[in-house]
């Protein structure tokens, strides 16, 4: 209930005898009107108080009616009245089928107060009890007006949750459990909806967009590398915009070699699609490199995000770039990154397959050909096996994609480094993550620090993926005791992992051979149990550097057990520095400036602050 502020002085000379507040353990229901018109009141918002906690223990609704000021413009005097006081004037326009119901039946009760200036307090100057209508049971009194107020620790906590993205009927569910049931809250959940579209409302009431672009300048304001670039259309709106910060740049620099792109939708009220530019870092996570929130999906949309991109990242273009297919999309990618090699994500090829291919037996050959590790020409002889045998010579998708293969064929991505990033799986899992905070419904200004918090999480996980291989240490397995020891040292733990997988490997391979011709060591190698596989490896004695024929270590960045099978050979007690991809190490980001601090609004956790203290004081 809205209260005007007192302008009159207060005293501290109050009856204590007379004072409302002690006469609640007697019951204020059971007050007689002489006990209540001898009442005083300290202020105009204690006698406020006062008329609606006896209105609630009755079990009727009050509202404020007349006010009296003086020639200063002071208040004077207040009046209450029940709810149903009055009439409504268009009782009589029976023919509107949206009716508010009927709440008014001309009820007398009220209660005044008025100021006396010689003692300085507020008394009662008039209390009329009776009502001309059904009383509501106290079990009811949480759907009156009066009696529905959202205090201030509450709408402290409802908006540190809302915050956080936590959907308003969560909030509701958990502020009834925190309260001890429905009629301990204190309001509805309609009094919850109406709070939070108005918090929503203050946000954008200077425009949506202008909003959202006045918080993308603030965040400029505190990052001096934070970039952000829009463009307006014809009627001034805002049309195609990217954004990315400080952070997301080092990264970048450190991990830009590998960048995948996705599109989510129905992210935004204005169904705008919202690409997410990714990456993978030194622990395999994915990492955010920018946004673009798109006006459409032409190619010269996808051009413009992606010209954004290079101006922001340095003019640095990635070595490889991942897509889900968008024709659109490669198209960009073709104009703006001539020289990256492009891959078509495997998981959305793997459901096109299903789509297409009736048979089971040829969808299973085809995602083998799809993944194999194998030679080039080994899946050539693969694919004609699979067409021959199954007479698929005109099937148009089948020939569509073999006309595509060199974007998506295992065999024609050795060589190529991908950071083992073969879909947009990365993508995915951030559209997934957004998606439970975003809807339809959600405007730019809540979208970006939805955004800003998914960024939070995944930076906090890549910090306790940093404790975890720098403070930790990984049980050792292998015989080559020296060697594992030192991947342990300097790769990540997830990289680790693959590492020692490899040199686990390595005790299945035996050296047929080597050939020494000008200080290099040609090994060939076969397999246990396969004899008539053959591997090459070059030795350089100068610099103890290596390379194998196999291109893993080109295509995933790290050694192959081939390598780690020479590196016994030469009886070598650490990897080869050629074998060593600095973005896999502990150490990748150690040239860069320190991490930023986290770039929560200081109001947000004030907010929450307080939100936690009224939790626990309740």
């Amino acid at each position: 209930m809205d209260h005007d502020t007192e302008t009159e002085g207060k005293t501290d000379s109050i009856d204590v005898e007379k004072h409302w507040s002690t006469v609640l353990e007697k019951g204020i229901d059971q007050l007689t009107d002489a006990q209540i018109t001898s009442l005083k009141f300290s202020s105009l918002d204690d006698g406020g108080e006062f008329y609606n906690t006896y209105a609630k223990s009755i079990g009727f609704s009050i509202r404020k009616d007349e006010i009296k000021r003086n020639k200063n413009n002071i208040v004077t005097s207040r009046r209450w009245v029940c709810a149903k006081e009055g009439f409504r004037k268009n009782e009589a326009n029976l023919n509107c089928m949206r009716e508010r119901p009927i709440t008014r039946c001309g009820c007398k009760a009220a209660f005044r107060i008025r100021f006396e200036r010689k003692s300085g307090e507020w008394v009662v100057g008039e209390f009329k009890r009776e009502h001309n209508h059904d009383l509501v049971p106290q079990f009811e009194t949480q759907f009156l007006r009066s009696h529905r107020t959202i205090k201030d620790s509450d709408k402290a906590q409802i908006t540190a949750l809302h915050n956080v993205g936590v959907k308003s009927n969560q909030i509701m569910d958990h502020m009834i459990q925190q309260a001890g049931g429905y009629e301990n809250i204190g309001f509805t959940a309609k009094d919850l909806y109406n709070y939070l579209a108005k918090i929503r409302n203050n946000s954008t009431r200077d425009g949506d967009a202008e909003c959202a672009l006045a918080y993308l300048q603030a965040k400029a304001d505190m990052d001096s590398s934070f970039f952000f670039q829009y463009t307006v259309d014809e009627e001034s709106r805002l049309g195609n915009l990217f954004w990315t910060d400080s952070q997301s740049r080092l990264d970048y620099a450190c991990f830009g070699d590998v960048v995948a792109f996705d599109t989510t939708y129905k992210t935004n009220v204005y169904k705008k699609p919202l690409v997410i530019l990714v990456g993978v870092n030194h622990h395999r996570q994915t990492i955010v490199f920018g946004f673009g929130l798109l006006i459409d999906e032409t190619v010269e949309t996808y051009t413009w995000v992606l010209q954004n991109m290079l101006v922001a990242m340095n003019n640095k273009t990635p070595i490889s770039v991942v897509t889900d297919g968008d024709k659109a999309m490669s198209k960009a990618i073709k104009t703006v990154f001539p020289k990256s090699r492009h891959r078509l994500c495997v998981w959305h090829l793997e459901r096109n397959a299903f789509a297409n291919l009736q048979d089971r037996e040829v969808y299973e050959s085809f995602i083998t050909c799809m993944v194999r590790y194998v030679t080039p020409d080994e899946f050539e002889d693969m694919w004609k096996k699979m067409v021959d045998n199954r007479h698929l010579h005109n099937h148009e998708w089948l020939h569509e994609m073999y006309a595509k293969k060199m974007k998506w064929a295992e065999a024609y991505m050795r060589g190529h480094f991908f950071s083992g990033c073969r879909s947009t799986q990365c993508c995915e899992a951030m559209n997934a993550f957004l998606n439970r905070f975003l809807d339809r419904k959600t405007r730019l200004y809540e979208l970006f620090q939805q955004v800003d918090r998914a960024l939070s999480r995944i930076r906090h996980n890549e910090t306790g993926a940093d404790f975890s291989s720098n403070y930790t240490e990984p049980i050792l397995i292998t015989r080559l005791a020296e060697i594992e020891k030192h991947a342990a040292t300097i790769f990540t733990r997830e990289i680790f992992s693959m590492v020692q997988e490899e040199l686990l490997n390595e005790q299945k391979f035996i050296v047929l051979y080597y050939i020494d011709k000008e200080g290099y060591r040609t090994y060939t190698l076969s397999q246990y149990a396969s004899p008539d596989s053959r591997w090459e490896v070059v030795y350089c004695q100068d610099d103890q550097s290596m390379k194998c024929f196999c291109l893993l270590f080109e295509s995933y960045g790290y050694p192959c057990g081939h390598l780690f099978a020479i590196m016994k050979v030469e009886h070598l007690k650490q990897i080869s520095p050629s074998c060593i991809m600095n973005r896999w190490l502990k150490t990748a980001k150690s040239d860069l400036p320190c991490k930023l601090e986290s770039q929560m609004s200081p109001d947000i956790i004030r907010m929450a602050r307080f939100s936690a203290l009224s939790t626990s004081c309740s």
